[in-house]
């Protein structure tokens, strides 16, 4: 009996004491790979990103953006499983809804506000994301 509960305990402690933080896997470097976009039963995805879109998560808070030949720099903070960005007073501007956050992949689901008035709307967005790693890391580019 006395090992069936040391098993308990030690499987208890292997599921849930080696899981590494959100705050954790986020940090680096994803390459936004497709969309997909839902509005009251109306739907459509991109799954041919048609730009090299690329977001780093920094230790410090700090998002870096950039698109074409932009970039863009905000602040962001996790909260359970809401990834939110901030504005530069430090207040909330979007709040994205953590779906998926592996090693390798992320998918992030925003709600929208209607485009039209009436009850009954629902739209959200939802981004896939792909680790960038290695050779095609552009980390050195970021600050």
């Amino acid at each position: 009996m006395i090992h069936f509960i040391l098993g308990w305990f030690f499987l208890a402690f292997i599921t849930t004491g080696c899981t590494v933080p959100i705050e954790d896997r986020l940090l680096g470097e994803w390459r936004l790979d497709s969309a997909y976009y839902f509005y009251n039963n109306f739907e459509f995805a991109d799954d041919d990103w048609h730009q090299d879109e690329r977001y780093y998560y920094a230790a410090d808070g700090i998002l870096y953006t950039k698109a074409l030949n932009s970039a863009i720099s905000s602040r962001y903070i996790v909260q359970g499983a809401q990834l939110i960005y901030l504005d530069e007073q430090g207040n909330p501007y979007e709040t994205h809804e953590i779906v998926k956050l592996t090693k390798s992949q992320m998918a992030l689901k925003a709600e929208k506000a209607p485009l039209f008035e009436g009850p009954n709307q629902n739209r959200y967005e939802v981004r896939y994301f792909s680790k960038v790693e290695g050779l095609d890391s552009g980390e050195k580019d970021f600050p």
